[in-house]
This record gives C-alpha cells, structure tokens and sequence, in this order.
C-alpha cells in the first residue's frame, strides 16, 4: 500500500479496516497456499460397486426425508479433489408435488440430517432448499435438498466424497459423462 494514502482516502472495505487499526503496517506476508495433491495416497476401490452403494445411501436419504413417491434418478461421475478419485453425483426428482407438502418436508430436513453429522444450511432468500455437507475420507459430501416452485419438483441431489479410482479409470468415468 503506498504511503502516501490517508485511511480516509481508503474506500475499500477490507483495506480501509486494515489500515484504521494498523497504521503502522507496511505489508502483508500471507503464506502460500498448499496446493491439492494429485493422488489421493488411497487404494483405488471399483467405481461400479461404490455406485452401487452410494445409489443405496441415496435412496435411503430420499426415505428419510421425503418418505413418498417414485422419483426420477440421474446419475454421473463428476471430478473428485484428486487426480485419481471421482465423486459420484444422484440427484433424485418427484415432480408434481404441492408447495405446502414439499415446504414441509424441508422445514423438517435440518432436525432429520443432524444425527448423521451433516453440517445444515438453510439459505434465507432464493429458491427454498436445504443444503449440508459432511465430512468424508477423501474430501466433503454434499447434499442439495430443494423444491423447484415453478414446476413444482421435489429434487434431492448427493455427491459423494472422493473414490480413489486410480487416473486413467478417473478420466474414463469423467469423460463418459461428457
């Protein structure tokens, strides 16, 4: 920052905090960042038997929270925090579903994914949904829980934590979805 800036003439918010408090800071030495290893240091697992049990987690999630209908399934492997690993995607959607019933059930979602360690945000504005996360072995899972009004669906979406697959089945599986 130059010395011959005032605070005053400081207008932004961060800067102008930082210089009130700290007028005698010349600089800033902030540590690098780590970046992401590119393998994940795990065994690879089968992405298909992993598929299979993520499908079943899904599944699971959507009773607990919804507990009624047949709701359409899509699924794909999306890039995981590793080179080698991919997370597997569900998202779940029942359309059809009236406002009242679905606000219930996301007013009922934060006391419903408490016991099973998810981390539960309820955005205040937007479109009304719930959305979590928790920790996993190799990276956070997360879920997106929400009713789209406009043509009343009921959507529930699950990512997984990263599967260690080894990368060239990463890039197979990333690049089968595209």
């Amino acid at each position: 920052m130059p010395d011959d800036v005032d605070a005053d003439e400081i207008t932004d918010p961060f800067w102008s905090i930082v210089r009130r408090r700290h007028p005698d800071l010349d600089i800033v030495l902030l540590p690098p960042t780590k970046p992401a290893p590119d393998t994940s240091g795990l065994e690879p697992r089968a992405p298909e038997t992993f598929a299979h049990e993520h499908l079943a987690e899904v599944d699971r999630a959507w009773a607990d929270l919804v507990g009624h209908g047949m709701p359409l399934s899509t699924a794909q492997w999306i890039p995981g925090p590793t080179r080698d690993s991919v997370c597997h995607s569900v998202t779940l959607t029942l359309g059809e579903v009236e406002e009242s019933v679905a606000l219930g059930h996301l007013r009922a979602a934060a006391e419903l994914l408490a016991p099973g360690h998810w981390r539960v945000f309820l955005p205040p504005r937007g479109m009304p949904r719930v959305t979590a996360d928790r920790d996993g072995r190799l990276g956070d899972e997360h879920l997106l829980f929400g009713y789209a009004i406009e043509n009343r669906n009921l959507f529930l979406r699950l990512e997984s934590t990263g599967v260690p697959v080894g990368e060239r089945t990463a890039y197979e599986l990333i690049g089968a979805a595209a």
